[in-house]
């Protein structure tokens, strides 16, 4: 059982693809002085290793062999990082395989226990989390959950922008197609389907910047 003082300092950020938890979630933990976990970033690295392994997603043992072993810390010095067995590896985690990846292997049922005890262990105060279940399965005791939501429209146009920076070729019916299949996936997998956290504030940030939205988090955080 973790300690409820250690609870009252995390943050949970939950909600779909591109409805802007990681640069809302920076932004919020900097204001705070607070450390920006993107649980997210965690399952890419398992699937990181998958692709770098060769390892079949069919081969559910090794697969969570490879999650159970998971060495990964994150830092704000400097901007965010993540490294993963002590390599920075924040810019490397957001290939379109490494996507696909991520979403299947996000799905089983084991993947996600062993996740929960990793992303538990990292709670030691400070700490703003971001993922789609943090505030209903990981830390649901939290006492500040907010769920970020956005337009499908709004989602698909910033997610677009993002892969179009890396890749120019990349379609835009592409990345629409893409996000539509990850939010019916998320919300109906049989283990921790994403949903709304119980007693989470609901921020559609549709037509809100980054620091509109954060304001509104600090003024339920204050209150």
């Amino acid at each position: 059982m973790i300690n409820l003082e250690v609870v009252e300092e995390i943050i949970t950020i939950d909600g779909p693809t591109s409805s802007g938890k990681n640069s809302v979630g920076f932004l919020l933990a900097k204001k705070l002085g607070y450390i920006y976990i993107d649980t997210g970033m965690i399952y890419r690295a398992g699937a990181f290793k998958i692709l770098q392994t060769g390892i079949s997603l069919d081969d559910k043992e090794k697969i969570l062999e490879i999650y159970k072993n998971l060495d990964v810390r994150f830092e704000m010095n400097r901007g965010w990082k993540m490294f993963l067995d002590g390599e920075d590896v924040t810019e490397a985690l957001h290939t379109p395989e490494i996507s696909e990846v991520t979403s299947k292997v996000s799905a089983i049922a084991e993947v996600r226990t062993i996740m929960k005890g990793i992303q538990r262990k990292l709670a030691n105060g400070g700490i703003v989390m971001g993922g789609r279940d943090i505030g209903s399965e990981i830390f649901p005791e939290s006492k500040h959950k907010f769920f970020l939501t956005a337009s499908v429209e709004v989602r698909v146009k910033r997610r677009f922008e993002q892969l179009q920076k890396k890749d120019p070729a990349v379609k835009y019916e592409d990345v629409l197609a893409s996000m539509m299949e990850r939010d019916k996936r998320d919300s109906q997998r049989e283990a921790s389907p994403m949903r709304v956290p119980k007693g989470a504030v609901i921020i559609d940030n549709s037509n809100l910047t980054i620091e509109q939205t954060v304001d509104q988090m600090l003024k339920h955080i204050n209150a």
